[in-house]
């Protein structure tokens, strides 16, 4: 049984990851457009474009096997920091996010777990943290994920 414990963290904390750094759904307009709603701030320090995202897990007492990184790529914009994936496929919601400098933090609810995650943006890389506590078996057990993310170029066209 405490393999599927294993899977079940490991499962959820890279949905998890996923929902941080999923792809925006959002198109950016060209030419002149409405101001946007959001207020005034400065910009953070990050390019937009297509992103190589790494990130490896740790929970006290996790296999070795299991902390071995995930990579993926994704398209990073400007119009929001930390893109969400598809609403209707995942349970999770952002709420809270700030902006300081170059980090943007945030925490997220979902169904089943919590979490908090800050992410500093150095231009063409970035590198963050996320913490989430799920209770699996009746325990609550706590996942960090180490998350480090360089651009590689401009996002494919569609």
């Amino acid at each position: 049984m405490r393999k599927g414990i294993w899977s079940l963290a490991v499962a959820v904390a890279l949905v998890s990851s996923l929902t941080v750094v999923g792809c925006s759904k959002k198109k950016e307009s060209e030419g002149t457009s409405a101001p946007e709603k959001k207020p005034a701030v400065a910009s953070v320090n990050m390019n937009e474009g297509q992103w190589e995202i790494t990130t490896t897990v740790d929970m006290p007492g996790m296999p070795a096997m299991a902390k071995k990184p995930h990579t993926f790529t994704t398209c990073l914009s400007k119009s929001d920091y930390v893109p969400k994936t598809n609403p209707e496929k995942n349970d999770c919601k952002m709420v809270n996010q700030k902006i300081d400098g170059n980090t943007v933090s945030w925490n997220m609810v979902c169904k089943e777990s919590s979490g908090k995650g800050t992410v500093t943006y150095a231009g063409d890389s970035y590198s963050g943290l996320m913490e989430s506590t799920m209770k699996a078996e009746g325990k609550e057990m706590t996942v960090k994920m180490k998350m480090d993310g360089k651009r590689i170029g401009a996002c494919p066209q569609k």
